[in-house]
């Protein structure tokens, strides 16, 4: 089962009334609901972890990719300007190329920024609802629970 039908399991369980007295909440079934979530917490947030564990690493890796794109660039270049009838033309090229692997490598990054951002703001939202809606069966269980009193004689 999935982590909103948990969910939705719990706060049944929770608002259910049944009968003249309303039905007693079964607080063994709560907690064996919420060992349940816990073992099926969404893989998206396993995912939002492990890219905030390697957001270095993913940055490195879009960086090395642009530096290994400006090296050929660069590369290309000095073999074009050892072609003395090409120079001026090799030395236009060189340039575009360059400036296009810098506009690849910011553009590269920009994306990857966004993309996090992107996946953070998700990972956010969802707890803050999970977050809510928990505080509100809280709440709600607070309200339904009885508190025992001796009985006056």
């Amino acid at each position: 089962m999935d982590i909103l039908g948990l969910l939705s399991e719990m706060e049944a369980e929770l608002t259910d009334k049944r009968g003249i007295f309303g039905k007693k909440i079964d607080i063994e079934k709560c907690v064996d609901i919420v060992y349940e979530m816990k073992r099926v917490f969404p893989e998206n947030i396993r995912e939002a972890e492990y890219v905030l564990a390697n957001k270095d690493k993913i940055l490195q890796n879009a960086d090395n990719v642009a530096k290994n794109m400006i090296r050929e660039a660069e590369e290309r270049a000095e073999h074009i300007i050892d072609n003395s009838e090409l120079i001026k033309r090799a030395e236009a090229e060189a340039k575009t190329i360059i400036d296009a692997g810098y506009y690849q490598c910011d553009a590269l990054v920009e994306r990857t920024k966004t993309h996090l951002d992107s996946m953070f703001k998700d990972v956010e939202q969802f707890l803050l609802s999970t977050l809510a809606m928990i505080r509100n069966n809280r709440e709600e269980l607070r309200g339904a629970m009885i508190l025992k009193q001796p009985v006056a004689r």
